[in-house]
Parts: C-alpha cells; sequence; structure tokens
C-alpha cells in the first residue's frame, strides 16, 4: 500500500511520530511524509522511507494537494490535529484519511478516531493504527545523527559532560539560567563540564547561563545542525533540559534525561522510561496548564518553576547513576 503521513508541526512532536513511521514501514507499506520543511531533517535518512515532502505553513493546501493527487496514495495518515493539516489530503482524493477525531474536520476524513487525550502523544499516533497499547521504549524512535563536530566539548574534553538545554518556545517553561548555572556549578568533580545546546532563538538564555558558569562549558546553541546536536548527545553522559523539543532528541539517542517540566502536561509529552527523570511539581493548583505564557498574577508568575530547586536536580543526575 502507498502511504502518505502527514507529520506534527514541531520537532518534540515530529520526534514522537517516528514510532508509527517505522510502524508502517516494518509492515511493508510505501511511506512518504508530508512535513513543515522546519522538521524535514527529523526524517532524512529514515530506514526504509520514501520521500519527504514539505508545506509551508500558511501556504494554501493547492499545491501540496497536486503533488500528493499525483503521487496517487491510497491511504493518509494525518497526525496534526487541525483543520487545516487534513484539506491537502481531501483536496487530492486519497480514498482512506486517516486522523485524530477534532478541530470539526470529521467531513475531511474516512475515519475519524476518537482519540483518549490521557494517552501520551507518542500513543496518541499509534492509535491510528490501533497499537496505542504497545510497548515503546526510546528504541522505537528515530533521529538522524552525524558525528560530533571536532572540538563540540571545548575545555571540558577528556571527562564527562553534562549537555545543557536552557531554551523552549514556550517562556512558561523556561527554568532560570542562574539556576541551570547553579546546577553546572555545583557538579561534583568527576564531572569535567557542561555543553550548551538550543536553536538560534535560544541564543540569549545560553548566554546568560554561560556567563555564570564557574565550571568550563562550550555554548554550541544555535550553532549546529539537528544531525550534529544528535552527534554531540551521544557523546554527553546526560542531558538536562526544559520541556523542548531538544528533551525529544535526547530520549531519540537513548540519552539519560532530567526534564524540568514546570507547567507541561508531563504524562502526555514527556519521555518516560527507566533512564528519564522527570521534575514537576503538581500540588501547584495550575499545574499542568500547558500554557506558553504564564497567566498568573506577577506577585506569582512561574511558580510551577520556581519550586524546581537546584538540589533536585542534582540528586536526580545522580539518581540516574551517571
Amino acid at each position: 500500500m502507498k502511504i502518505v503521513v502527514r507529520a506534527p508541526n514541531w520537532l518534540g512532536d515530529a520526534v514522537m511520530s517516528t514510532p508509527l513511521i517505522r510502524r508502517l514501514v516494518g509492515e511493508g507499506h510505501a511511506v512518504d511524509v508530508l512535513c513543515r520543511p522546519s522538521v524535514a531533517g527529523v526524517y532524512r535518512g529514515f530506514p526504509g522511507l520514501g520521500g519527504v515532502l514539505t508545506t509551508a505553513r500558511g501556504e494554501w493546501p493547492g499545491r501540496p494537494a497536486r503533488e500528493l493527487k499525483k503521487r496517487a496514495y491510497d491511504r493518509a495518515y494525518i497526525l496534526p490535529p487541525s483543520f487545516g493539516a487534513a484539506l491537502a489530503p481531501w483536496r487530492a482524493g486519497i480514498p482512506e484519511r486517516i486522523g485524530g477525531d477534532s478541530d470539526f474536520r470529521r467531513p475531511l476524513l474516512t475515519r475519524a478516531v476518537k482519540i483518549d487525550e490521557r494517552f501520551h502523544y507518542l500513543r496518541r499516533y499509534l492509535a491510528l493504527v490501533g497499537a496505542e497499547g504497545t510497548d515503546i521504549s526510546s528504541a522505537d524512535l528515530y533521529f538522524p545523527s552525524e558525528p560530533a563536530p571536532a572540538g563540540w566539548a571545548g575545555p571540558a574534553a577528556g571527562g564527562r559532560v553534562l549537555a545543557v538545554a536552557p531554551g523552549s518556545r514556550a517562556p512558561a517553561r523556561r527554568w532560570f539560567p542562574e539556576r541551570f548555572a547553579e546546577v553546572i556549578n555545583g557538579m561534583p568533580s568527576s564531572w569535567s563540564g557542561a555543553v550548551i545546546l538550543g536553536a538560534p532563538e535560544d541564543r540569549p538564555v545560553a548566554d546568560r547561563v554561560a556567563a555564570l558558569c564557574r565550571r568550563p562549558v562550550n555554548n554550541l546553541c544555535g550553532g549546529t545542525s539537528l544531525p550534529a546536536l544528535a552527534g554531540i548527545l551521544k557523546n554527553c553522559a546526560a542531558l538536562l533540559t526544559n520541556e523542548s523539543g531538544l528533551m525529544h532528541v535526547g530520549w531519540a539517542v537513548d540519552l539519560p534525561l532530567v526534564v524540568v517540566s514546570g507547567p507541561s502536561n508531563a504524562h502526555a509529552t514527556s519521555p518516560f522510561g527507566p533512564r528519564v527523570r522527570v521534575i514537576q511539581h503538581r500540588e501547584i493548583p495550575c499545574v499542568p496548564c500547558v500554557k506558553n505564557e504564564c497567566y498568573r498574577a506577577p506577585e506569582e508568575q512561574n511558580l510551577c518553576l520556581k519550586a524546581v530547586t537546584v538540589r533536585e536536580v542534582l540528586d536526580a543526575l545522580e539518581g540516574l547513576g551517571v
């Protein structure tokens, strides 16, 4: 069967879609991906995957629909929950169009699947093929990797290095630069230093962390490709991160993780498994709010992040045994 998967729009969600795609490829289907250019790199080199087609944000579905129609797919899986994501497969006349029952798009689908929102996003995607109960581990995820660039560890070369991802596209999910720096400064002497990673827009936060550190730090934030990021992470002993796309990259390369979850719905989005520690204070009444900006009064701003202490993070790293 010839299948196209309309992939999610964000880096972390794209990584979480890879077990579904791996399953479809493993069943012998010819599988292509349609996605935003910003996440196309996630699927490059995916074993057994065919083409990677792109559609720009805000683009009218006519062009991608024509491309899909030309390729004559038998089935489409539409992973984003929006009405717009289902338009191009519908306009292309793909005989089977399967997606979650959301955003009033049932008329555009041939099978609208009722998704249990208690499921982790990874399982929501698998639910489209009736496999939400499948045993899942980081080995089922995929992310492209290339060797780490020369000198990636900087002055910390030769010892255990902590990867730190202090950014997030959502301000309400960013733990404080001062506390990231305190963790780096407070690591036992068995750690040689840290490498700071992230997207170009995270650079101001990364620079602030680096400026506050007394331990050796190499600030590579915004300066590496996605495959190079994976290569660097594979050479680190652990990753300390906010809820972000880079968190899922660390999960995909099976790196021990400490996640400061803040206001996120960790049950639905955070990595899981024996090498993951998620720190979140659910006793705060508004957690999880899943908002990108904190809506509380100024004197109560970011209580969920303020509640996460440096000691908690250092203990979590120690508890991972790395």
